[in-house]
């Protein structure tokens, strides 16, 4: 996938079938801006915060909401597997599994810890 943010590999401990469910979510990105993708990091930073919150506050809605935003950022920089992280975790919002969305909330904001 695309380097430029990182491995995602690891969102395949978290969601077995990604590849398989990261279809719908892969675009061709030839040529990614700088400035994008400086955006693009801030806006899933600013996203996981509020997952984080949600998950303090058992605000499924709030949850639901983030990742559905994330769902749809990852395809368009090259990296359909956080779109799928997002997908996942608003499933869980929907269906009140707040509990099982915790760890890809906390994977993602590990991964975000590798960025400058």
């Amino acid at each position: 996938m695309t380097g430029f943010l990182g491995n995602t590999e690891w969102v395949a401990e978290l969601v077995p079938d990604v590849a398989a469910k990261a279809v719908p979510f892969t675009v061709d990105t030839e040529e990614v801006d700088d400035d994008l993708v400086a955006v693009f990091v801030d806006e899933i930073r600013r996203l996981t915060g509020e997952l984080q919150d949600g998950l303090r506050q058992g605000n499924d809605e709030e949850i639901r909401m983030a990742s559905h935003s994330i769902k749809g950022m990852g395809g368009t920089m090259g990296l359909p597997e956080i779109s799928v992280l997002g997908l996942e975790i608003e499933n869980m919002a929907k269906e009140n599994r707040l509990t099982d969305a915790k760890p890809l909330v906390d994977a993602l904001a590990a991964w975000l810890t590798t960025f400058c």
